[in-house]
């Protein structure tokens, strides 16, 4: 199980004790394990309590119905990834945005990866991803940290407004990988797809050799 963040916006109530945070633990659990097994439409509350092994009123108190059970599993997924990306991108110094893209690219295809029957799922059952919690803050430390590196090498980046330009890429990016991984085409493969938005982002934001016509 991966790890439970401090809060969860679709709790009824948050656990405040060790305990009680054990118990949503084990529930969150539980939910991802009945979606493996049998796919969301089986997904109902009692059977999450059942799997969770705790009393129907128990998980009421925390969480109303179905829905909020399918969010805050997302969210855990999603804390879970931002902390792994936010440990990777605090090692990167003075990288370029080829080996920085590369980097967090890759991160998110091999999260999505190792998780992807119930990502995929989750994340179909979720229409407005950028809308929660967890969503906005992946997005916001990836804003941030392009913005550190890529300040430190302004004179040779060719776009007028960092800030403005930063949000284009990440969120033309954000969308190729995205459709990649829920929308593949069988031929490409990952290690092409990540090159592709390597090439992307380095023609956007450096200035290009000037060519010598013939």
């Amino acid at each position: 199980m991966t790890e439970l963040p401090l809060q969860l916006s679709s709790l009824k109530k948050q656990p405040s004790q060790p305990r009680a945070r054990r118990t949503v633990e084990r529930i969150i659990a539980a939910t991802g394990e009945l979606i493996l097994a049998h796919g969301l439409d089986a997904l109902t509350t009692n059977r999450v309590a059942e799997q969770a092994n705790v009393n129907i009123a128990t998980l009421y108190q925390y969480f109303p119905h179905k829905q909020a059970l399918l969010s805050a599993l997302l969210q855990t997924h999603m804390h879970d990834l931002t902390r792994h990306l936010n440990a990777l991108l605090e090692g990167l110094g003075e990288a370029s945005v080829a080996d920085s893209t590369r980097l967090w690219a890759t991160l998110g295809i091999q999260y999505f990866r190792q998780n992807d029957s119930l990502l995929g799922m989750l994340i179909q059952s979720q229409h407005a991803l950028s809308a929660l919690p967890e969503g906005k803050e992946f997005e916001r430390r990836l804003l941030e940290a392009m913005h550190r590196f890529l300040s430190r090498q302004r004179d040779r980046l060719q776009v007028e407004d960092l800030d403005r330009a930063i949000y284009v890429a990440l969120h033309a990016c954000t969308a190729i990988l995205s459709r990649h991984l829920l929308e593949p085409v069988p031929y490409y493969r990952d290690e092409e797809i990540v090159e592709e938005v390597v090439t992307l982002m380095t023609r956007y934001f450096y200035r290009q050799p000037a060519t010598v016509s013939g």
